[in-house]
């Protein structure tokens, strides 16, 4: 990089090449990421509200109304009318930030959570100095409802279930947790799955329930810059009852609130406002809309796959199609030489394809064709 202080024009040239080495959405590359190119009324929303700071709402009005209305509308979403939240930076944020309510709350010094759980819950636990004690998963990669009940105990300060693991898209039985959690804090991480599973259900699938319609949840966590067609960063952490955010609340006598109940103190008011703009436009309809396309190319995408010869690992539950591999690490680096951006599984290992907005059936017909060629090529079929 040069030295500082440069003309403006330099400066955005450099920026532009950085940017051009960069791998983009809009190319349809990107195989293995649960974010997209955001709508652009979202773009242009995020773009208005860049010296936006929610960590100080005295200053910012409008961006309050705009964040308590993109709230209302997540609760009412995942059934949590009255619910209490605010935005995050993203699903880590969110997850830290449940688990330090529910340590507060508890007095709990351990955490449950499935193996199947986003890496973000073992920063939350060592962060928070909270025991992770993982439990197994069923042969349908569920978490196993009987290895939690046999965990549970006083020293328990949260359970962690995922609604859309972020390998397979699996729901855990949340329902059947919540009985076992009555008096244990349940939360849900739905980074993923919050923006698909209500959509798809309006389409006729049958799922289970996963949210505050379960009457023991108390933290869902939510990101609406995956499905949700935000810009990045966009998260939300809903709250059943309101009252556990006094236990995060410190004094703040330099802002314009003498009291805050978050753990980043800048908060990500663009993001917030970009993911109000993607609502207020697609509304419902548009949601269901971009679902269905994605689970019809996600169909298409397993078809192609076993017409190749492969066979992928589960139905797809949601638009993420998991293909079984001998050796995926090898495939994923052929293909990473053709300038392809897939991922892996932990167990069982495969390669992992999330079918994304910007992944079209177009994009489904360029990757086959160099995916059966590297599969061939290291005999996997």
């Amino acid at each position: 990089m040069n030295e500082f202080g440069a003309d403006f024009e330099s400066v955005l040239a450099e920026l532009k090449k950085a940017s051009s080495k960069d791998y983009h959405f809009a190319d349809g590359r990107i195989l293995g990421s649960m974010c997209t190119k955001p709508i652009d009324i979202a773009i242009k929303a995020h773009a208005m509200f860049l010296e936006a700071n929610l960590g100080n709402p005295g200053l910012y009005p409008g961006t309050v109304e705009i964040e308590n209305e993109l709230i209302f509308w997540i609760s009412k979403l995942l059934h949590g009318d009255g619910a209490s939240g605010f935005t995050v930076g993203g699903g880590t944020e969110a997850n830290i930030t449940a688990l330090w309510i529910a340590k507060k709350v508890s007095g709990g010094t351990e955490v449950i959570f499935p193996k199947s759980a986003h890496h973000s819950l073992q920063k939350a636990a060592d962060i928070l100095g909270l025991k992770a004690i993982e439990v197994g998963l069923t042969d349908n990669l569920q978490l196993e409802l009987s290895e939690v009940e046999s965990k549970l105990s006083k020293n328990t300060a949260a359970v962690v279930a995922m609604a859309g693991t972020t390998e397979f898209g699996v729901i855990d039985p949340i329902e059947e947790l919540g009985e076992l959690c009555s008096d244990t804090i349940l939360h849900v991480d739905a980074a993923f799955g919050g923006f698909v599973i209500p959509f798809l259900k309006d389409l006729g699938h049958t799922l289970p329930s996963f949210d505050f319609e379960i009457a023991n949840v108390d933290f869902i966590s939510t990101d609406p810059h995956k499905m949700g067609m935000a810009t990045i960063p966009a998260g939300v952490l809903l709250i059943r009852d309101a009252k556990h955010l006094k236990k995060i609340a410190v004094s703040s006598p330099y802002l314009t609130d003498p009291r805050q109940a978050s753990l980043a103190g800048t908060r990500c008011s663009a993001g917030a406002v970009s993911a109000w703009a993607a609502m207020k436009f697609l509304g419902r309809e548009g949601y269901r809309n971009i679902v269905k396309d994605c689970m019809d190319t996600t169909e298409y995408m397993a078809r192609r796959v076993r017409e190749i010869g492969l066979d992928i690992a589960m139905e797809p539950i949601m638009n993420i199609v998991c293909i079984n591999m001998k050796a995926p690490e090898k495939v994923q680096f052929e293909l990473g030489k053709l300038n392809w951006k897939v991922s892996l599984t932990r167990e069982p290992k495969c390669l992992r394809i999330v079918v994304m907005p910007h992944v079209t059936r177009k994009v489904v017909d360029e990757f086959m064709p160099d995916l059966e060629k590297v599969c061939k090529g290291l005999k996997e079929i």
